[in-house]
């Protein structure tokens, strides 16, 4: 990032290869292999995210970025919040197919298990081809 006297400039590396929904509609489904490599690089950058006490909140397909070589990158903290432990959550937000249980019961939620449920949605869709649960409403 860097700035002049009226621009600011923020600078991202580029990621070639667009999303991982985009990929994985071209390919319908991920091998094993493939699928295991990008869960792998998720399931650090999520802990890489969470050891800062970031919750991101709207982890999907969408939200993965390809590189050139197929690497991961986790994009759009649009609606994360910096978390404490012990915080319970009552906001609702996320995109619904990827939804956790405790998000929809609309209770209060507390640490990174939101994330953790939204991970574990995207590696069901890269390799069955589409998200476990679907809905028009919450």
């Amino acid at each position: 990032m860097f700035y002049n006297e009226t621009h600011l400039f923020i600078v991202l590396e580029y990621a070639s290869n667009g999303d991982l929904l985009h990929y994985l509609k071209s390919k319908k489904q991920l091998s094993e292999n493939e699928a295991r490599r990008m869960f792998r690089q998720l399931v650090y950058g999520l802990a890489h995210i969470h050891c800062r006490n970031v919750l991101h909140r709207d982890i999907k397909l969408d939200n993965i970025l390809l590189d050139e070589d197929m690497g991961v990158k986790i994009c759009d903290f649009g609606v994360s919040r910096i978390i404490s432990k012990a915080q319970i959550i009552k906001e609702q937000c996320g995109t619904p197919a990827y939804l956790a249980p405790e998000i929809i019961i609309n209770k209060g939620y507390s640490s990174y298990y939101s994330d953790m449920w939204s991970l574990g949605v995207v590696l069901y869709a890269m390799l069955s081809g589409t998200v476990p649960y679907r809905g028009s409403s919450l």
